[in-house]
This record gives structure tokens, C-alpha cells and sequence, in this order.
């Protein structure tokens, strides 16, 4: 090889390895005690939050290990090619933005992706939403009786495919009181998404206000990244469980309505209802999630849910 006499920078960039890890991480650095950031992903339907929140953390570590590889250069230049220390020094300041640049395109490390990976699936609740507002305690709503126009109630024998007629028949049979019209539609027998047995069971263990019919499962943080956290439905597989859940008030029902299906939800409004996608982590003084109330860890959640991105 021929002398150099000149420091340029192709000959700096010529001296570079192919490529840098300027981070690594630890198999035990992950995201399952950060999943606030994952919540305002959620909200802006982007990564841009946790992207941000990345290179906050490993700014610093990534900084120094730039400048490790710059000394590393500078030094190569004056010990083995025998420039002046002086002029190394002068050049590689003058040049640091161009040679620190070069450095970061060479950068084969992939944070998030390692970060992502060694997160654990997080336990989610599908709510369901009405124009219909909630559904009350078994001892409030049985004052009055059960009613299917017009009712929350209502919009939850339809989420979970049961034949009016026959919630009725049941209901009457266990001694409540019914009023209005209870259509008998044919066409959902034997395609019901759980049992008519654990749909009573669970109305007649709901003991809190303002309860919701919620789906639950767990997601994938890579599904989640990969869909850019926009998301348009969600699959509960079959096996998961569906219930009744107040996140205002802390409480609930049994939560062990088993889906004898897949069960696809669309996370837009549909005929007065839709369906919110909420991650199961809530800690605020005004919100509850079922891990805190109920006390119980991810494996309650069933199987992992999966998604469709917009």
C-alpha cells in the first residue's frame, strides 16, 4: 500500500469497520415497566414516542462509543501511519461532524427491535361501546327486569351472538323479570360465542356499577410496532374469556365467559356500538384494571390476541 502523505476522508473512512454495534442490550432490558409510553403510542397511532423515549435512554451510551471509535482512528492515523498528532488533531476536529456521521451510517445495532423482543406479551381488554351507555349491577338491573331494546344489555346479547329469545327462556326460567321485546333470531343457534349457562352465570355475579362487556387477552409489542400501534380489529382467540369489567368503579363479574370461537372486533363504530383496544395496566386514582383489582397475573389473560393494521 502506498504511503499516505494526506489526511483526507476517504482515507478515515477507509481506515473504518464495515459496520459498529454502538449498543447493546442486556436480555434483561426490556419494556414491561414502561408500558406508559406504549399507552400514548397507542393514542397517536405511531412510534414516534417510543422512538424518542430510545434514544433518550441510550443517547449518552451511544455518544461515547462514537467517541471511542474516533480515538481509536485518530490514534491509528499517528501510530501507524505516522501523522502528526497536531494535525490529527486539527483534522479530525475540523472534520468531526462528516467522520461522526460516517460512524452512525455504519450503525448495525437495533435497540428497539432487541428491546421489543425481550418484552413480554401484555395483557389487553377489548370494552365493548354503546350508545346505550353501561350495564349496572345483577341486583340494579333485576329491580326493573332485563329488557333487550334500547339497553346495553341488549347491544351485549348481539356482541356475543345469542338469540334473544332464548336469554329470555333463561332469565325467565332463573325467576327474573323481562319486559319489551325479545326477538327469537334463528340464525345465531350454534353460533353463539359462549355458552347461554356461563352468559347467566356472569349477570348473575356482576356486583359493580357502570360495567362494560370487555374481551381479554394479550398482544405482541412486535404486532403492535410492526402495525405502527394503528390498529382497525382485533381476534380473541378461541378459548379467551370475555366478561363484564368497571374500570371506574374497580369490579366486575366472574370474567369466565369462554369464546367457542374466534372472535373478530372492529375498532369502529358499528350499528351504535364499537369496541376500545385498551391496554390492561391502568394505575391512575380514576382508573382500574383487572390485574389490580382482581390479583391476578398475565396467564388469566388466555392466549395472545391478533391484530389488523390499518
Amino acid at each position: 500500500m502506498e504511503e499516505q502523505r494526506t489526511l483526507t476522508l476517504d482515507f478515515v473512512k477507509s481506515l473504518m469497520e464495515q459496520s459498529y454495534t454502538l449498543v447493546w442490550t442486556d436480555y434483561n432490558d426490556n419494556l414491561d415497566n414502561h408500558l406508559d409510553i406504549i399507552r400514548k403510542c397507542l393514542e397517536k397511532q405511531n412510534c414516534e414516542c417510543l422512538w424518542e423515549e430510545v434514544d433518550k435512554w441510550y443517547f449518552e451510551a451511544e455518544w461515547n462509543a462514537v467517541r471511542e471509535i474516533i480515538d481509536k482512528l485518530k490514534e491509528e492515523c499517528t501510530e501507524f501511519y505516522d501523522f502528526d498528532e497536531d494535525e490529527a488533531e486539527a483534522f479530525f476536529d475540523e472534520h468531526d461532524d462528516e467522520i461522526r456521521d460516517e460512524i452512525y451510517s455504519r450503525n448495525d445495532s437495533n435497540v428497539i427491535k432487541e428491546l421489543i423482543s425481550n418484552t413480554d406479551d401484555i395483557p389487553v381488554r377489548i370494552e365493548m361501546l354503546s350508545n346505550n351507555d353501561c350495564i349496572n349491577s345483577n341486583w340494579f338491573e333485576s329491580q326493573c327486569g332485563y329488557r333487550y331494546d334500547e339497553s346495553y344489555f341488549g347491544d351485549m346479547i348481539d356482541s356475543l351472538n345469542l338469540n334473544p329469545a332464548k336469554v329470555k327462556k333463561l332469565l325467565t326460567g332463573h325467576g327474573y323479570n323481562v319486559y319489551g321485546r325479545f326477538p327469537n333470531r334463528k340464525s345465531r343457534d350454534g353460533k353463539e360465542q359462549v355458552s347461554y349457562e356461563q352468559f347467566y352465570k356472569e349477570m348473575l355475579n356482576s356486583c359493580c356499577s357502570a360495567n362494560l362487556l370487555v374481551y381479554i387477552g394479550k398482544v405482541s409489542l412486535k404486532d403492535l410496532y410492526d402495525a405502527d400501534f394503528s390498529v382497525d380489529e382485533v381476534i380473541i382467540p378461541k378459548g379467551n374469556c370475555c366478561g363484564l369489567f368497571s374500570s371506574a368503579f374497580g369490579g366486575g363479574s366472574l370474567l369466565e365467559m369462554e369464546l367457542k370461537q374466534d372472535v373478530p372486533l372492529k375498532l369502529k363504530r358499528k350499528n351504535g356500538c364499537d369496541y376500545r383496544f385498551r391496554l390492561d395496566a391502568e394505575r391512575s386514582k380514576y382508573d382500574y384494571s383487572i390485574q389490580h383489582v382482581y390479583g391476578v397475573d398475565d396467564s388469566f389473560f388466555g392466549n395472545t390476541v391478533s391484530l389488523v393494521a390499518n
